[in-house]
């Protein structure tokens, strides 16, 4: 059972992902965005420990980019997944709570109403995500995302995603770019999906980082231009430790 203090809680899923206990997938996103095609990897689902998508603060989901060689992604990204997404499931809101029994409850919900198959998920959760806004608002974190179509959903109006006309579609989420949380702050609703470091453009081998903070290329991944900030401010960078994710064999 997992632990129902946060801090505790926190702690079980950095060690069980040290110890290789976890699921998850890269899978490809190929895209031509301003002339250029960018390649990503993009995790397929939340990550998940003892088959449930976790909840994690996003100083827990740095710390975890960190060790898969990974980023947090841009509101652009996580609009970018969803539309790619081959599974898709409208947002699951449930009452604010911090509890395990939340977490299990909302995981087990997606999980019904992506169904079964394989491929790139969404939406699986709310992202912690990269902004600008993390420039100006010192020890804040940026939640972002719970997309859905149409006009509103369950009479919620949202508001327009932010990244996704810039990729010529219209797209809302009900959870625009915020910062009224602190980087410790983790709910049922905020999962971990991340974004690769390795990627390519026009063929060209990058860092997913280095084109946040490119003049001429962060375009392909913020609609917001350059980045002065490719991590979640305030984590320590654990150094030269690093976790492949495992491999699944089916007999």
């Amino acid at each position: 059972m997992f632990p129902e203090n946060s801090k505790q809680r926190e702690d079980y899923f950095y060690q069980k992902v040290l110890n290789g206990e976890f699921e998850a997938k890269w899978v490809d996103i190929v895209k031509v965005i301003d002339g250029h095609e960018l390649k990503i990897q993009v995790m397929e689902d939340a990550l998940k420990v003892d088959g449930v998508r976790i909840n994690v603060s996003a100083n827990l989901s740095q710390k975890f980019a960190d060790l898969f060689d990974a980023s947090l992604p841009t509101p652009m990204m996580a609009d970018l997944m969803y539309l790619e997404a081959v599974r898709k499931a409208d947002p699951a809101p449930r009452s604010i709570s911090s509890s395990v029994d939340s977490m299990i409850k909302h995981s087990e919900e997606v999980s019904r109403r992506l169904g079964p198959g394989s491929g790139l998920r969404g939406t699986v959760g709310k992202h912690w995500v990269l902004s600008k806004s993390l420039e100006t608002s010192p020890g804040r974190a940026c939640n972002y995302g719970w997309h859905f179509t149409g006009s509103s959903y369950q009479g919620i109006t949202g508001t327009s995603a932010s990244g996704a006309a810039k990729l010529g579609v219209q797209l809302r989420v009900i959870q625009g770019p915020g910062t009224a949380h602190d980087a410790e702050h983790s709910d049922y609703s905020q999962i971990c999906q991340l974004i690769s470091q390795g990627c390519w453009v026009d063929g060209i081998e990058k860092r997913f980082s280095d084109l946040l903070r490119d003049p001429q290329l962060a375009g392909l991944v913020s609609h917001q231009g350059p980045l002065a900030i490719d991590r979640q401010p305030g984590t320590k960078k654990t150094n030269e430790l690093y976790v492949m994710f495992p491999e699944v064999i089916v007999v």
